[in-house]
C-alpha cells in the first residue's frame, strides 16, 4: 500500500471536506484542535501560513468551509469555523517573534505592486518570506 500523499490537495477532498472547500486549503482540523486546547497563538500561526490576514478573514470571509463541514450533516449546524479563526486572532499573544525576519541575502530584484489592497499585501508577504534562489 502506498503512503498517503498529504501534499496532494485531492487527498483532503476525500477526508477533510472543510479544508478542501477553503480557497486557501487552511488545515481547519489542526487549528480547531489548537483552539480547543487554548493554544490561540499556535492556531493563529497555522492560519497565517495559508493566509496572511486570519484576523480579518475571521470577520469577512464568506465561509465556504462551513457548508462543507461534516458536522452539518449530523447536527443542526456546522462548526463555526470562521468564528473560530476570529477567536484565535483576538486571543493570540504577541507574534512578532514568530514572524519571518528580513532575508539576509537579497537577489537584487525589485517589484512594484499597484494598490494597497489584500492582493498586494499578500504578495508582499509572500515575496518577503520567499527563500532566495541562486541565479540560473
Amino acid at each position: 500500500m502506498e503512503p498517503t500523499n498529504t501534499a496532494d490537495a485531492n487527498y483532503f477532498h476525500k477526508v477533510v471536506d472543510c479544508q478542501w472547500a477553503c480557497p486557501a486549503h487552511t488545515p481547519v482540523p489542526e487549528y480547531i484542535r489548537l483552539i480547543a486546547a487554548g493554544h490561540y497563538t499556535d492556531a493563529y500561526m497555522i492560519n497565517w501560513k495559508s493566509n496572511v490576514f486570519p484576523g480579518i478573514l475571521g470577520r469577512t470571509c464568506d465561509r465556504p468551509c462551513e457548508p462543507a463541514c461534516r458536522r452539518g450533516r449530523v447536527e443542526e449546524e456546522p462548526v463555526a469555523i470562521c468564528r473560530l479563526k476570529r477567536v484565535a486572532a483576538d486571543n493570540k499573544d504577541d507574534i512578532r517573534a514568530r514572524l519571518p525576519g528580513i532575508p539576509k541575502e537579497k537577489n537584487g530584484k525589485r517589484i512594484a505592486l499597484i494598490g494597497a489592497g489584500p492582493a498586494s499585501l499578500a504578495t508582499t508577504s509572500s515575496c518577503s518570506t520567499a527563500t532566495p534562489r541562486p541565479a540560473a
